[in-house]
């Protein structure tokens, strides 16, 4: 299904809800995927888990979850990647997707909305996840965008942001570490997999655009220019939580019975001057 507004315009996917393209004044935003493979190319929607839960299990009020070993010994990127959403067309530049979301990995059915809007120099993607279980519910949301550069990219940032230090490869430990965004660029030869918490709004400069982040209840950001980036793209992927927030904690919202869990992500395009 397509949403446009002048000469920008996207494409979502039924299954998974997930971007597979996204032009804003003409200019292709996302790098397609590859090989078809959501997490790989365009922004795919992680609900309602982003990124890994080491081990693929994880104990909720006195009780142990097991989830997919997708990613070696462990799980990664929730559950709605493979599931059929309702899409439909709210305005010519407005798509929302709707989706009730039951695995037995998960505590309680979830009812989700995702909202699409798009405008010239914009593209706005609203997240929404409602408990309709009797029990408290572990959320976290992300989206993986991956943004094509013109030769080189690197982060702006008003102020330093904070790196989740890692205990092993994957998981953090609790310590931050300041970074200038300086130092988040494509000139250090540097291989990034590594999640921020985000101080303020933080810009990528990839090539001759400007990409700004604007989020709401998404204070962590993961950078990744690793093998699917294709060294012309780098994902740049707001997320409510951190890796493995299901058992450290970190960023994890608690929803309780029909309560709601909302957050957003804006990514407005800026001509270099």
């Amino acid at each position: 299904m397509f949403l446009e507004d002048g000469k920008s315009r996207a494409e979502i996917t039924e299954k998974g809800a997930y971007v597979k393209s996204l032009k804003l004044s003409g200019s292709e935003i996302l790098k397609p995927s590859e090989d078809g493979e959501q997490t790989h190319g365009g922004m795919a929607i992680l609900l309602p888990f982003a990124n890994r839960v080491r081990n693929a299990k994880y104990l909720w009020e006195g009780e142990e979850y097991y989830l997919p070993q997708n990613n070696g010994d462990h799980s990664i990127h929730g559950f709605t990647r493979d599931m059929k959403w309702d899409l439909k067309k709210a305005a010519e530049n407005k798509v929302v997707g709707t989706l009730d979301m039951t695995n037995s990995g998960y505590p309680v059915d979830l009812r989700l909305k995702v909202t699409f809007l798009i405008s010239a120099h914009a593209f706005t993607t609203s997240i929404e996840a409602i408990n309709m279980g009797k029990v408290t519910a572990p959320f976290v949301a992300g989206m993986h965008p991956y943004f094509n550069f013109n030769g080189s990219w690197h982060l702006e940032s008003f102020q330093n942001l904070l790196r989740l230090n890692y205990e092993s490869e994957y998981f953090p430990d609790g310590s931050l570490t300041p970074v200038k965004p300086k130092c988040l660029n494509s000139e250090t030869g540097i291989t990034f997999d590594n999640t921020y918490i985000t101080n303020s709004i933080p810009t990528l400069v990839a090539g001759d655009r400007k990409i700004r982040i604007e989020t709401s209840n998404m204070p962590y950001l993961v950078l990744y220019n690793g093998k699917y980036a294709g060294k012309i793209s780098v994902a740049a992927e707001p997320m409510s939580g951190a890796p493995d927030a299901y058992n450290n904690g970190i960023g994890l919202a608690t929803i309780q019975p029909g309560d709601s869990f909302q957050c957003s992500a804006t990514f407005r395009t800026i001509s270099v001057a």
